[in-house]
């Protein structure tokens, strides 16, 4: 049998440490432990390392499901980059659509999935009635006349469910991101950059919280 490099160092190491009086069967299962640390120490420093924004920390917080964060970690860097972003934009709609975390996936399980690729089925909670969408629709559209932003014609099951999760959690904030989403040129298209905010990127989870936080203002 060939011994691994990692492993047999770690092995001598041991043994050195204790003056060559361990035997060694145990050094070898020290050494491949000690390997097996140094392994996944090494997984958590390159992933935290990663030079983009699609880290795994954003994805963890998105998720809010802490269990198995160290093979989420594991898993997160053998992600592509394409893996990685599609995972980070689709994370915060899943969540938005199982708001009890006893229906929500293990994070590891979504990963190992990858259910980034999955159809989202929004249960559209009884208190968001159809007079209360129709009348933020209206609201929208006249909040936004005269922009480039798309006016709504319906409001669909999946749209009723975005705007139901970001009443529930953040009702007091609504106002004021959508008149950050007004002032901003990139979010209206003014900016000539040929991006142009609908109401899905605004009622993103993600999204929301970004405009809350001042990431579009000019």
């Amino acid at each position: 049998m060939v011994i691994p490099v990692a492993i047999n160092n770690a092995a001598t190491q041991y043994t050195s440490r204790h003056g060559g009086s361990i035997e060694i069967y145990n050094a070898f299962i020290e050494g491949w432990q000690q390997a097996q640390k140094e392994k996944k120490a090494n997984i958590k420093e390159a992933t935290l390392a990663m030079d983009d924004e699609y880290t795994f920390e954003r994805w963890w917080k998105l998720y809010d499901k802490k269990t198995g964060k160290d093979k989420c970690m594991e898993k997160w860097f053998r992600l592509t980059f394409d893996e990685r972003k599609k995972a980070t934009e689709h994370t915060p709609v899943y969540v938005a659509s199982t708001p009890d975390k006893k229906f929500r996936k293990d994070p590891q399980t979504y990963l190992n999935q990858h259910c980034w690729n999955d159809e989202i089925i929004w249960n559209v909670p009884a208190h968001l009635i159809e007079a209360d969408a129709d009348k933020f629709m209206a609201y929208f559209n006249k909040l936004f006349a005269g922009t480039r932003i798309p006016m709504l014609t319906e409001m669909t099951c999946r749209r009723k469910g975005a705007l139901n999760y970001i009443y529930t959690y953040y009702q007091k904030d609504i106002l004021g991101v959508l008149n950050k989403v007004l002032d901003s040129s990139h979010l209206t298209g003014e900016d000539g950059k040929g991006f142009l905010a609908t109401f899905e990127f605004i009622f993103n989870p993600d999204n929301f919280l970004k405009i809350k936080e001042g990431y579009f203002d000019d």
